[in-house]
């Protein structure tokens, strides 16, 4: 019977498509170095933390996209879209939703009392939105 995959020394190496003119299959490249956070990072901050004087606050989607066109950061209070959006039925899904569209859309700071769920729904958003590295990539065949 032969196995379903390929013998290992019959893959490609590692390292294939480096210096070919293609990207690196790791966010660590060549170098072996992370590269840094852009200075457009997200930030989360609690509901009552003070915000910088040039922050906008925007509340609906289509201000936050008119906003970031224009160039300003965008504050945005996923609870509130979420409130607005008029689905109660899981208050916690309906804001994290929100707190990832808007992201979507450019905003860069956001308002809530669920810090870490909302950092991590917007992480994930800039990583598919390529903003930013993924926190972990594998290697694998499809």
């Amino acid at each position: 019977m032969t196995p379903p995959f390929p013998e290992e020394s019959s893959l490609p190496p590692a390292s294939a498509g480096v210096g070919d003119g293609r990207a690196p299959a790791s966010p660590r490249g060549r170098t072996g170095a992370v590269p840094p956070v852009p200075p457009t990072a997200p930030l989360v901050l609690g509901p009552g933390d003070p915000g910088e004087p040039g922050w906008v606050e925007a509340h609906s989607i289509g201000e936050v996209e008119e906003l970031v066109r224009a160039g300003r950061t965008v504050v945005v209070t996923p609870a509130r879209l979420a409130a607005a959006a008029g689905d109660e039925r899981d208050a916690e899904a309906a804001e994290l939703t929100a707190a990832s569209i808007c992201a979507w859309a450019g905003a860069r700071v956001f308002r809530t009392d669920r810090r870490e769920q909302v950092r991590l729904a917007v992480e994930m958003t800039d990583s598919l939105a390529g903003r930013r590295p993924p926190a972990l990539t594998r290697r694998g065949l499809a």
